[in-house]
Parts: C-alpha cells; sequence; structure tokens
C-alpha cells in the first residue's frame, strides 16, 4: 500500500499564503521552524486518516502550477471553491460528480500553485 504521509505545498511568502489557506480552508495554521525550514501546519484532527499538510517556504520551494498535485479531502467542495474563489484563486476545474466516489475540483492559489479538493460520497447507512 502506498498513501501520501506529507504533502508540503511550496509558497514564497508564508505570511500571505498561509492568510490565504486558513481562509479558504477555515481554519487556524500553525507556522513552525523545523530544522530551519518554515512551515504553516493544518490543523490535526483527533481521528483522522491521511497524512499532515503544510505550506513551505525555502528553499528548494517553488509554488507552480506544474507538477505533482495536490488533492485534499474536504466535507464540502461548493464552500471550499467558493471562499478560494474569493480569496483569490483562479478556477483551474469546475466541480465534477464521480459516481461512488465523490467530487472534485481544482484551483490555482494566489502564487500559481495547483491545489484540487476532493469530497468523498459517504457511505450508506
Amino acid at each position: 500500500m502506498v498513501r501520501a504521509e506529507i504533502v508540503e505545498i511550496p509558497v514564497a511568502d508564508l505570511v500571505q499564503a498561509a492568510a490565504f489557506y486558513s481562509a479558504v480552508f477555515d481554519v487556524d495554521l500553525v507556522i513552525e521552524t523545523i530544522g530551519g525550514l518554515t512551515m504553516a501546519f493544518f490543523p490535526d484532527e483527533p481521528g483522522a486518516t491521511g497524512g499532515a499538510v503544510a505550506l513551505c517556504a525555502g528553499d528548494g520551494y517553488r509554488p507552480s502550477g506544474l507538477g505533482v498535485r495536490t488533492f485534499l479531502r474536504i466535507d464540502d467542495v461548493d464552500a471550499v471553491l467558493a471562499r478560494a474563489l474569493e480569496a483569490g484563486a483562479q478556477l483551474v476545474a469546475e466541480p465534477v460528480e464521480m459516481p461512488g466516489w465523490g467530487r472534485f475540483a481544482e484551483f490555482s492559489d494566489p502564487e500559481g500553485t495547483v491545489v484540487g479538493i476532493v469530497q468523498l460520497e459517504q457511505p450508506a447507512a
């Protein structure tokens, strides 16, 4: 099995990017310096599955719409996408329904990095 354990989203201006992502995902990011690298971590929720997500600024981190795309699991594609666009993101892919799986959409942040959002279907009760 292969799963992402840590997702690092490259940013040029950590403070500005943290404000953007905080508004988009309605969370308080925690800025820390670890081993000389300054990062802004998304909060962990007890019992949540999946890897850690952090914004990273520094040597070797360049925001870009090219390369690997990160898709973050969220509860409501429409609400998150609306906040992203309101905060200055550009729409990359409209929400798409994938029957039996869920919905996803993509936006580019103000620095040009493309981020996907995924809302999984709820299992039948």
